[in-house]
């Protein structure tokens, strides 16, 4: 049983940390930087962050998990550059734990990973006003709207890639980049280790590639069609294959796509559209008996449409949709459920960790969202949603949750999200909490409530 008792203590520890170090950052003329503090110059520069966050949920819907969970999660980086004449070289290592997490708590590889190196990798900058650029190594990465790539944010792990990347930026704002790489699977995997925090090295393998290129054209809409939109196209291939140590679906998977996108304007109403498209093979499940290649072709939609108010606290709101597109038959020779690669859901869909069990997948999903700075470095949101399944033959998102017959019906429930963000020294200190209430319908009918509160610290 996790204890509150304990869990308060540290809570307070943990804030009143935070109010005292930031109360001597105030006096501080900008953001208080360890470069600076170290006095480094000649090109070195040493950054870091910590984040520290308690979650607590009630309720829990996942298919064998225990009803209700609590644990703490820590993640310390700390990165190393090295800048000059065009050449550049980084360090950045990430320590991710957790505490006080019981034995029947549900973690993988996305909440620890203990002291690993998250980016190594040498860069060469050329051309006129430096706008091509050639890096190698191991890195981390966010593609355009982080749907299909994307560095982690709330998640106490992030993803990274062992490869080469090449990135080519015009002088009209058009942006290229060239992705080969093989991604990094955390290790370890079993239970034991991870409750303990135990130490074994990420690698990457030929038997995991990713191939993938992305363009960002500001310019080409509002020249031949006369819209003033943002737009961004995407292509990348993945392939993956079973190993000695690790079984997979075996996907051969190709997606691509498109984002359109104007910007907030007070007094106006602005739009996010996204379609992403998929096709090629895979198995049902990573079972070593399960040799059977599926036919796969799948898809997601997103659109926004937003409405910035003319108001002293920036009020805006948001008017979602999402549509993720499922598997129709468990026994046919098709599979249908988007595969989101390496993107993240959780600025959509909510916190991820302990909670998330809502994924990019057979899901169809309308919203409001408002968001509110009504104090100075104070920022509100609320996002209330419902949910349906696209295909009431699949899964639902990450839960295991799933009835093959459809009988039970496709309508999954409803959530509300609460957040409040208050920057206690802009730059350095951030402080968070949370509070989702999910109304689940349908494959489980339960009430479920996720909380959780931390601090990001940046020097």
């Amino acid at each position: 049983m996790f204890s509150k008792a304990a869990s308060s203590t540290k809570i307070s520890l943990v804030l009143s940390a935070t109010i005292l170090f930031s109360n001597s950052l105030l006096a501080a003329d900008g953001p208080w930087t360890l470069s600076d503090a170290l006095g480094l110059d000649g090109g070195f520069s040493l950054s870091g962050e910590h984040q520290s966050r308690f979650e607590h949920y009630d309720g829990n819907v996942f298919a064998g998990a225990s009803p209700n969970d609590g644990a703490f999660f820590y993640r310390t980086t700390l990165d190393a550059q090295y800048k000059r004449d065009g050449f550049s070289a980084q360090v950045e290592m990430m320590d991710s734990r957790q505490g006080q997490a019981d034995r029947d708590t549900q973690l993988n590889t996305s909440h620890v990973s203990a002291l690993d190196l998250l980016q190594a990798n040498v860069a060469y900058t050329f051309g006129s006003a430096n706008s091509s650029e050639v890096r190698v190594g191991r890195f981390t990465q966010d593609w355009g709207s982080r749907t299909l790539i994307a560095r982690n944010r709330y998640r106490n792990t992030i993803n990274t890639f062992d490869g080469i990347l090449f990135s080519h930026t015009q002088a009209n704002g058009n942006e290229f980049k060239f992705l080969s790489a093989q991604p990094i699977r955390g290790t370890p995997r079993d239970r034991m280790s991870l409750l303990d925090n135990d130490h074994s090295g990420d690698k990457s393998s030929e038997a995991l590639r990713v191939h993938g290129v992305f363009a960002n054209l500001p310019n080409l809409l509002p020249s031949f069609l006369s819209i003033n939109f943002n737009l961004e196209t995407f292509y990348l291939a993945l392939k993956e294959k079973d190993t000695r140590k690790l079984q997979t679906s075996n996907r051969e998977l190709h997606t691509f796509g498109f984002r359109a996108r104007s910007a907030p304007t007070i007094n106006e109403w602005d739009i996010n559209w996204e379609s992403i498209f998929q096709i090629g093979e895979r198995r049902a499940s990573s079972n070593p008996l399960d040799m059977v290649d599926l036919d796969h072709q799948a898809f997601y939609q997103r659109v926004e449409l937003a409405y910035s108010f003319d108001t002293p606290y920036k009020l805006r709101a948001i008017f979602e949709l999402n549509y993720a597109s499922g598997d129709e038959s468990p026994l046919d020779n098709d599979s249908g459920r988007f595969d989101t690669i390496f993107g993240v859901s959780a600025f959509e869909f909510g916190p991820v960790s302990l909670y998330a069990p809502i994924s990019r997948s057979n899901i169809i999903t309308p919203g409001i969202r408002f968001t509110a700075t009504p104090w100075m470095n104070i920022a509100l949101m609320a996002d209330y949603r419902h949910f349906w399944l696209a295909e009431d033959k699949d899964s639902w998102g990450r839960t295991g949750q799933r009835d093959v017959t459809g009988r039970s019906g496709n309508y999954m429930g409803q959530h509300l999200e609460l957040r409040v963000r208050w920057s206690a020294v802009p730059g350095n200190i951030r402080l968070d909490s949370g509070l989702i209430f999910l109304d689940s319908k349908d494959l489980i009918d339960e009430q479920s409530t996720f909380f959780y509160i931390g601090t990001n610290i940046d020097f």
